[in-house]
């Protein structure tokens, strides 16, 4: 028990480092590049989105996401990932007339839950790396 607890513990220090990378490769699959899931004008309205809400006092959408780990399933992962917070544009936010529509603003708080489960897992592959590494007992 106290060997899990252990590994719990220095798997939550390097969290950081592990969401930071994750973050990096999540957001160029999905935001940059040829293969982006938004053109350029999508990124920017969501660049704008995300200055106006942390202008209006919120946390806006980039970086507000947030992560951590927990004891899992032993058989499984015996030390999970799980996302605790998505961005997500709310429902009354508006650019006055030239507000988002429902549709749009839904397709990219989807956008955004998908982000943050990419990035959820990459930081669960570097748990499970981790776990396998620092799990055996040394001699």
């Amino acid at each position: 028990m106290e060997a899990d607890r252990r590994l719990l513990r220095e798997a939550r220090e390097r969290l950081d480092g592990w969401t930071y990378t994750a973050r990096d490769r999540a957001y160029r699959e999905l935001f940059a590049g040829d293969d982006a899931a938004v053109t350029a004008e999508e990124r920017q309205l969501l660049d704008e989105v995300d200055a106006e809400l942390a202008g209006d006092g919120d946390d806006g959408l980039w970086g507000t996401d947030e992560y951590a780990v927990v004891m899992g399933h032993p058989k499984n992962h015996p030390i999970s990932v799980v996302c605790t917070r998505h961005p997500e544009i709310p429902s009354s936010w508006s650019r006055g007339g030239e507000s988002l529509t429902e549709p749009e603003r839904e397709q990219f708080n989807d956008l955004l839950w998908d982000y943050c489960e990419r990035v959820r897992r990459y930081v669960q592959d570097e748990v499970n790396e981790f776990v396998g590494v620092a799990g055996v007992p040394e001699e």
